[in-house]
Formats: structure tokens, sequence, C-alpha cells
């Protein structure tokens, strides 16, 4: 089957933008079900709190083979990035959202609706909420993942345009994420930052290895030779199931040594962009179809705004604010998350992407018209 162009538009990845969120959304809202359905796939809530987990770091997987697949695409098409068109596009996409929720969240926690501290708050502001020993809130936990992704936006396209040459790139993204892996290990052995637990395993320094496991096939299947090896890997039947089965039989392992655990943590972070890249590749075979079916796309491109808002209605038993406490019971949590979801989907991040695309677009115009040679004659 035909392989897709990294780079341009690829409706799979909205499908497992779906998938992601639907593994938070279940996650967060395993208590509020529990409480209000007796269904026993819901009686040990505590398994499927585990897939939130899962469902961040297909975000992490995504969010490195999406954006290195952008900037080679870019400079496949430009020769050349502009980190300045990059950037504002980033901003226009990331931050209104954000900043609104923020917006929102802070006024509740001012009237002593919900409880949040000044530092929380501003550490979720200005995306350092992973490193941060505020005191701890529910309301803005989420932030310690959306800390690591601006993080990687800030550092790795400037990266990509200093090195040039792939095989560099290459090997930035093997080297860096073998020593993440090792360090997370190292730290957490000998305890040298002596971090919490909680600000410990939100770190970017510790998580990001699974957004450059995504930045690496990206990388390799953006090389031609690298791009017949995967294609023709994938061509065999049994390759891709073979993927999705080790990585749900990792997750599903229950915890062993720490050593054996860390390990386990690496596998996965290497296995889930490849899991991503055989629906990208095989995208009209079974599961590339139901990933591009309308209601996936359409959660998909919901999926930064739902993760967002959900946080705030999708609480577990002990977080609970009594003065939203019909906010928070399903399934009354569910429809809010999807309606605040939508609104600001609707009214702030999709009229401020564009306005973030049309400025980015004016700044690469101008870009390449000062390359051009000067061909007027005095």
């Amino acid at each position: 089957m035909q392989a897709r162009t990294t780079g341009t538009y690829l409706p799979t990845l909205d499908g497992w933008r779906a998938i992601a969120i639907a593994l938070v959304l279940l996650a967060h809202a395993s208590d509020s079900i529990q409480n209000a359905i007796d269904f026993s796939a819901f009686s040990n809530t505590d398994t499927l709190k585990k897939f939130g987990m899962l469902g961040v770091q297909l975000f992490f997987g995504l969010s490195g083979f999406l954006i290195t697949s952008k900037l080679m695409d870019e400079e496949f098409r430009h020769g050349k990035i502009s980190l300045k068109s990059f950037y504002i596009r980033r901003a226009f996409r990331i931050l209104p959202a954000s900043t609104f929720f923020l917006a929102i969240a802070g006024i509740l926690a001012l009237t002593g609706l919900i409880d949040i501290s000044l530092g929380r708050w501003l550490s979720a502001l200005l995306f350092s909420a992973n490193y941060t020993h505020a005191d701890h809130s529910w309301y803005l936990g989420h932030f310690w993942s959306l800390a690591v992704e601006e993080h990687f936006y800030f550092l790795w396209p400037a990266a990509f345009l200093l090195l040039g040459v792939s095989r560099r790139r290459t090997a930035l993204a093997i080297f860096a994420a073998l020593l993440i892996a090792l360090w997370r290990a190292v730290d957490f052995k000998f305890q040298l930052t002596g971090s919490a637990p909680d600000v410990f395993w939100g770190r970017t320094d510790i998580q990001a290895d699974s957004i450059l496991w995504g930045v690496l096939v990206a990388l390799l299947y953006g090389e031609r030779s690298w791009q017949l090896r995967l294609q023709k890997f994938y061509s065999l039947p049994a390759s891709w199931p073979t993927l999705v089965i080790a990585l749900l039989a990792i997750q599903s392992i229950p915890d062993l040594n720490w050593k054996l655990n860390f390990l386990l943590i690496s596998i996965k972070a290497v296995l889930i962009p490849l899991v991503i890249l055989g629906t990208v590749i095989q995208h009209s075979a079974l599961a590339g179809r139901i990933l591009e079916t309308p209601i996936l796309r359409w959660l998909g491109r919901l999926s930064y705004s739902l993760y967002l808002w959900q946080q705030l209605f999708l609480v577990w038993n002990d977080d609970r604010a009594p003065a939203l406490a019909w906010l928070q019971i399903f399934p009354s949590n569910l429809l809010a998350v999807f309606a605040c979801a939508t609104v600001s989907m609707l009214f702030i991040e999709n009229p401020l992407i564009a306005a973030g695309h049309r400025i980015a677009s004016r700044i690469a115009r101008r870009s390449t018209s000062d390359d051009r040679p000067n061909t007027t004659h005095a």
C-alpha cells in the first residue's frame, strides 16, 4: 500500500489523538463512573487510571513524530525552515486556549470554589509546572505534560536547524533518548536531585525520551533508504499486530523490580511511534480506516481542548470540590467537558490558529523574498 509523505496533513494522526484523549478521559472519569454505575469493568479503577499515562505517552510520541515531519517537509519545500514562523504557529496553537483555561481556573480559585495556590497557577502559566514544588492542585495537575511538550517545541526546532544534516539529527535523537533513559534510572536509584515522586515523574529530563523516539522514527522515515525498509517491514501481515500486542502486554504487566520497570518504560516509548507509523504507512488497512473515520478525526481535532478542560470536571474521589459536585458526577461531567472544549475550539483555538498561520505565512514569504537575488538595474 502506498505510504503518505510525512509533513503533510495525516488524518490518521487525528485518529491517534482521539485514542490518546479517550484513554485520559477514561482514566480520569473512572471514579465518577464507578460511583454512578455498578459496572464490573470499573471495579478496579486503579487499572484504568494507568491507561491515562499511556494516553499521555501517545501524545508525546505523536508530537515528536508530527513536529519533526513538518520540519522536514518545510525544509524540503523551501530549502530551509523558519524558526520565527514555527514559534509563532506554536504560540497561537498552544497559548490562547491554555491561557483561557487558566483564567477560568484562576477565577474559580479566587472565589474559593477550587483549591489552587498562586505558585501552582503561575508555574502552569509559565510552563514550569513539572518542576515546581508549589502546593499540588488536581485542577492544574495536567500542566506537567503540557510543560514537557512546550520545552520540546522550544528546543528541538532550533537543534534541527543548527544540526542541518540528517545524520547528525538522527545521532542526537538516539543519543539524547538513551541518555535520558540512563539518567532516569540513575537519578531514581541514587536520588541525585532529591525530587519528590510527583515532581520526578513529570520532569522533562525524565519524560522527554518518549518524544525523542517519535522524532527518531520521523527522521528515519524521511530518509528514502529507511522509508523503503520500513514499508517492507510493515507490508508483512504480522508486523503491526505484533507491535500492538507487545505494547499492550507491557502496559498490562504489573509492577516488577525497578530495573525491569525502567526497561519496560523505555521499550514502550520506542514501540509507540512504531505503532503510529504502521498506520501512517498502511493507512488504507483496517486500523488506518478506523482511525480516519469522521468521529475519531473530529475527536482528535478537539483533543487539546478536551485535555485542558477535562481536569476541571473529571475528578478522582479524593480531589472533588463540593461547590462543583453537580458538575463532577457522571454523566454531567462528560457533558461539561465536551461543551467547554467545543466552545474553546470554535471560538478560541480555531480563529487564533488561523491567525497564527497567516502571520507565519507572511513572515515566510517576506523571508523568501529577501533571499532572492536582486536583479534590478541601477
